[in-house]
Parts: structure tokens; sequence; C-alpha cells
């Protein structure tokens, strides 16, 4: 190995998947994000509820707008079925609730009465 790049990259929180997006050349302004539990693929949402996946090629992150009908729910977790260049990929450990979450605000717990 040369020690160019990151060999082992992982995203471990929604922010670097955000960052992901940031490297590539997707003119996306992700607002929230999933990160699959393996680290090696994520889901990012914009203000509009358009959806892009990103997934690592080694220490490269690339990323491809997706429609929301290529998601579909698995035992696995969430299939994104992109394009020939971007291929499939799964968000393992994501269920359809996090998917429906994403991009919600967050939810303050009420003051008892």
């Amino acid at each position: 190995m040369l020690g160019f790049g990151r060999p082992n990259r992982l995203l471990r929180s929604p922010d670097e998947v955000i960052e992901a997006v940031a490297e590539t050349k997707v003119a996306f302004a992700a607002v929230d994000a999933l990160v699959s539990h393996d680290g090696r693929a994520g889901l990012a949402i914009d203000a509009d509820g358009g959806v892009l996946a990103v997934r690592l090629r080694g220490a490269r992150a690339i990323a491809a707008p997706v429609p929301w009908t290529a998601l579909r729910q698995t035992v696995e977790g969430i299939v994104i079925e992109g394009d020939r260049r971007f291929g499939t990929v799964t968000l393992i450990g994501i269920t359809a609730l996090d998917v429906r979450r994403l991009g919600q605000p967050a939810v303050e717990p009420a003051d008892g009465p």
C-alpha cells in the first residue's frame, strides 16, 4: 500500500455522511442523514425531500441521487437500487421507520401535568 487515502474508512455518524456528500461532485445540500450499521453506506435527504445514496469505494465516497421508489425494506435493512454505475447498496440495520424519520425535527419530551 502506498499510504494514500484512508483504506479502512468508515462512516460513523450522520454528520460524516453529510461530510462525505460534500466530498463528491454531486450538488446536494443534505440536511439529515442515516448511516448503515456497517459504516460503508448512508442515505442523505435535502430540504426539498430529495434523497441521495452514499457509499464508500475504498477511501472515496461516491453518491447518486435516487428516487424514493428505489428504496425497499428487507430483513437485513434498506436496499437502495441505484443506476448501473452506482449499483445496489444495503443500509444494514436500518428500518423503514428510520427512513421515515429522516429529516424530521427532534421531538422534545413533554412536561408532566
